[in-house]
C-alpha cells in the first residue's frame, strides 16, 4: 500500500474515533452539579425542590435517595439523565391524603405536591412519557411517622 494511502486511511481512523468521542460527550447524560439529600424533617416541598434540581444536575444518585426503596422502578425516574435543563419551576404548597386512597398503610402520612416546570430533553433521551416544554405534574410522598423523612413514591400528570 502506498504511503499516501496509508496515511489517509490512518487519518480517516483518527478522524472517525474523535467523531465518536465527540458525539458520546455531546450526547451523554453527565452530571452537572452535586445536590445534597434535604435533612430528615424536610418539608415535602423542600423534598420536591431538592430532587428537581437533582433531575436537572443529572445527579441521578440524589434523586433515587429521595424515592421511596420499594417503588417498582428501583427507586429513579429511568429518564433522570436525559433531562436538559428544567426551567420555570414552581413548587406548590402540599396536600394531604388519606392513605388509603393510594394503598399506604393507614399510620402512613401521604401528601401530594404540585408542581410546573419547562422540561427540555437531550438529545435522544425522551421515552415519551412528557412533552418539552411546559408541564404540570405531581408527586406523592409518604412517611411512616412524622420522625421519618418524606420520601417520593410516585409521580404524574395533574
Amino acid at each position: 500500500m502506498p504511503r499516501i494511502r496509508r496515511t489517509a486511511v490512518v487519518l480517516s481512523g483518527v478522524i472517525a474515533l474523535v467523531l465518536v468521542a465527540a458525539a458520546t460527550y455531546a450526547f451523554a447524560g453527565r452530571q452537572t452539579a452535586d445536590v445534597a439529600v434535604p435533612p430528615d424533617d424536610a418539608t415535602p416541598e423542600q423534598v420536591v425542590a431538592a430532587f428537581l434540581d437533582a433531575l436537572d444536575a443529572r445527579d441521578c444518585d440524589t434523586a433515587a435517595a429521595l424515592w421511596a426503596t420499594e417503588t417498582a422502578d428501583g427507586g429513579e425516574p429511568s429518564w433522570c439523565g436525559d433531562v436538559a435543563p428544567l426551567d420555570s419551576i414552581e413548587i406548590q404548597d402540599h396536600s394531604l391524603e388519606s392513605p388509603a386512597d393510594s394503598g399506604h398503610d393507614p399510620g402512613d402520612q401521604v401528601a401530594w405536591v404540585d408542581v410546573t416546570f419547562t422540561l427540555d430533553w437531550r438529545a435522544f433521551g425522551s421515552d415519551g412519557s412528557m412533552p418539552e416544554g411546559a408541564n404540570d405534574w405531581g408527586y406523592l410522598l409518604v412517611r411512616s411517622s412524622p420522625d421519618d423523612p418524606w420520601r417520593i413514591t410516585d409521580q404524574g400528570h395533574v
